[in-house]
C-alpha cells in the first residue's frame, strides 16, 4: 500500500491523534509517498547494532526504497522468543539499505 504524507496525516487524525500546529501547517511534503508492506521474511538489518529485527510491517519512502526502511509497531521475537543477534549483518537481499 502506498500513502501520501497528506493521507497519513488524515489517517492520524481519524485515529484520534492530535497533531501539532507545525504538523498541520507544513504541507511541503504532502505528496511524498510512503510504502507500507509486510516485513520481509529475513527482517530488517540494524547495521548500527549488527542485528536483524523483525516487525509485522515496514514503511519506506516509495521513491527511495534503497534508503532503508522503518519497522512499524513492536519488534517481534524470533522462534526462540528473542530478537536474533549476529556478529555481523547478514548479506543484503534484493534491496539495498536495511531490508533483506
Amino acid at each position: 500500500m502506498i500513502l501520501t504524507i497528506a493521507e497519513i496525516r488524515d489517517l492520524a487524525q481519524f485515529a484520534g491523534l492530535l497533531l501539532t500546529d507545525e504538523c498541520r501547517a507544513d504541507t511541503s511534503e504532502d505528496e511524498s509517498e510512503i510504502a507500507v508492506e509486510d516485513c520481509p521474511e529475513g527482517g530488517l538489518i540494524d547495521t548500527d547494532a549488527a542485528r536483524v529485527c523483525r516487525y509485522a510491517h515496514v514503511a519506506y519512502f516509495a521513491d527511495y526504497p534503497d534508503e532503508g526502511s522503518h519497522g512499524l509497531g513492536p519488534e517481534l521475537p524470533n522462534a526462540s522468543g528473542e530478537a536474533r543477534v549476529s556478529a555481523s549483518p547478514p548479506p543484503q537481499g534484493s534491496h539495498e539499505g536495511d531490508r533483506l
